[in-house]
């Protein structure tokens, strides 16, 4: 913004002369060039109106909570938010009481009661300084001094006493939760889940799906224009692009570049990656998908270097001419140039009487009622005169004039190259300079490195994708990519680009096709 545009948009607005309001919310912060916001830790969204999902915490949402006995965290410190009976940092120990008491430790085996006095109280099925061992086999309850009655090689769940482990749970007091891959009462049955997707809820079985998978055995992916976890994501693809079902990251079809693969490859390439050069003729377009050569009214051939046929012009030279008595015909437009001493849209009309010349331009200069050659514009004098212009004899006044024909002069197109002569920078004799030289002659070498063309007049190089640099050797600066490296890299979170397509290149923890979304975790 400001008279000279050097002043930067002032906090909540964006884009050009900083017209626009920010939208994002609970302190994100938004570019000032494309309005994307930045959220702060603890949130996600496009406006940062979400807090981040249970399980994660922080800047981008990328912490992972370490609560323990199911604590959940808060999403912008996880910090643990501890359940009744619990402390620590990790929620990992339990809560003392003042007041004195005793508790019983049994061993059944040898009969031995023990009491023991204790300053504190570990929550029901729990022992240790910590309160963080389960009762020991056949015992528990609070301050596990209850016995279990279960039968032999069954396990006693050390809260409740409960005989056999419930869903999820197991180990001599049920104090283990079940392995990857198991599920149910004492974790005795096998996850039904894809051998891509094999982790289920230890409780009921249901399959974890990866990103990019779906169903009940997480054996389906996602169908064309979704990604993600459960495929809940829409692909932000253009052109007929397919993007990654696990990302979202974008394939880009032959012809495209970019994250979005929304920019045609640039004049001069094409195919996969824009990574063909195209050997078409200087100034002449190519097709981004295929390379073939696009050439422009009057010109023909797989380059696009040879002009039109005499008689033929147009696109594709495929229309005919409808130019008479020896007339040019332009190779682009079919426009007819009349020779002397015919005019007309076809030149199919004489010069009428007093003019002569090419397209019938000059006027006669003839006197005494003589004659004009249409072509030539030389006078034919009627009898008894004689002169230039017939201005001599026996009923004509002699004028002390001088008259001088002024004739034009043109430069004929014979089959070279556009606009070029011999001795021309750019040009040798009726042909273009051969590849790697350039100037008056073609006497002069090219200095371009990595594929670069070099214009044929001055030498020039101009970069393919991925270079920059006067002689095209020096490689895109981080931030840019393309063709010179004049485009700019589209990634959030200062993630780098691929020099030549685009492509966001993600740091671990950060997905989709912009680098702009953090993985879920599976809890």
């Amino acid at each position: 913004r400001g008279p000279n545009c050097t002043q930067e948009c002032v906090d909540g607005r964006f884009g050009a002369d900083c017209q626009h309001e920010c939208e994002c919310e609970n302190g994100g912060r938004c570019d000032r060039r494309t309005g994307r916001c930045s959220c702060a830790g603890g949130w996600t969204g496009e406006r940062c109106h979400q807090p981040c999902e249970p399980g994660t915490f922080g800047l981008g949402c990328e912490g992972k909570c370490q609560c323990a006995r199911g604590a959940s965290c808060h999403h912008v410190t996880g910090d643990c938010q501890c359940p009744p009976g619990w402390r620590g940092k990790h929620c990992d120990k339990g809560t003392p009481k003042k007041n004195v008491f005793y508790f019983l430790v049994l061993n059944y085996e040898e009969n031995i009661f023990v009491f023991i006095k204790t300053s504190k109280t570990c929550p029901p099925g729990w022992r240790g300084k910590h309160c963080d061992k389960a009762c020991l086999p056949g015992s528990f309850g609070p301050g596990c001094m209850r016995r279990c009655d279960c039968s032999p090689g069954t396990s006693c769940h050390h809260v409740s006493g409960e005989c056999g482990c419930p869903a999820g749970l197991t180990g001599n007091g049920c104090e283990q939760t079940c392995l990857p891959g198991t599920f149910g009462p004492d974790c005795n049955q096998v996850c039904q889940c894809s051998q891509t997707n094999q982790l289920c809820h230890p409780v009921s079985g249901s399959c974890y799906c990866a990103p990019g998978f779906y169903g009940p055995k997480c054996d389906q992916t996602c169908g064309m224009g979704r990604y993600g976890p459960n495929c809940e994501r829409e692909c932000d693809c253009e052109n007929g692009a397919v993007c990654t079902p696990s990302t979202g990251a974008c394939q880009c079809s032959p012809g495209f570049i970019g994250a979005r693969c929304n920019i045609t490859c640039p004049d001069g390439r094409y195919g996969a990656d824009c990574a063909q050069v195209a050997l078409c003729a200087v100034g002449v377009r190519n097709h981004p998908v295929t390379g073939r050569c696009v050439c422009p009214p009057g010109w023909r051939g797989e380059h696009c270097t040879d002009s039109c046929l005499p008689g033929w012009f147009g696109s594709g030279c495929m229309k005919h001419c409808n130019c008479s008595n020896g007339a040019a015909c332009n190779p682009e437009t079919g426009r007819c140039t009349c020779g002397l001493g015919w005019s007309g849209r076809h030149c199919d009309a004489a010069c009428l009487a007093g003019t002569f010349g090419a397209d019938c331009q000059l006027m006669c200069e003839c006197q005494n009622n003589s004659t004009c050659d249409r072509m030539s514009g030389t006078c034919h004098c009627a009898p008894g005169y004689y002169g230039h212009a017939c201005e001599h004899g026996e009923k004509t006044t002699l004028y002390d004039t001088t008259c001088v024909l002024h004739c034009r002069s043109c430069l004929v197109h014979i089959r070279a190259c556009p606009s070029g002569l011999y001795g021309t920078p750019g040009w040798r004799g009726e042909h273009c300079c051969l590849p790697g030289w350039f100037g008056s002659g073609c006497m002069k070498h090219c200095n371009c490195s990595n594929g670069a063309a070099c214009n044929p007049e001055t030498g020039r190089c101009t970069c393919g994708l991925g270079w920059s640099g006067r002689h095209c050797d020096a490689v895109c600066e981080e931030g840019t990519y393309g063709h010179g490296c004049a485009r700019v890299c589209d990634c959030e979170r200062d993630a780098p680009c691929d020099p030549i397509t685009g492509r966001c290149l993600c740091e671990p923890g950060r997905t989709g096709p912009r680098c702009d979304l953090g993985e879920i975790a599976l809890v």
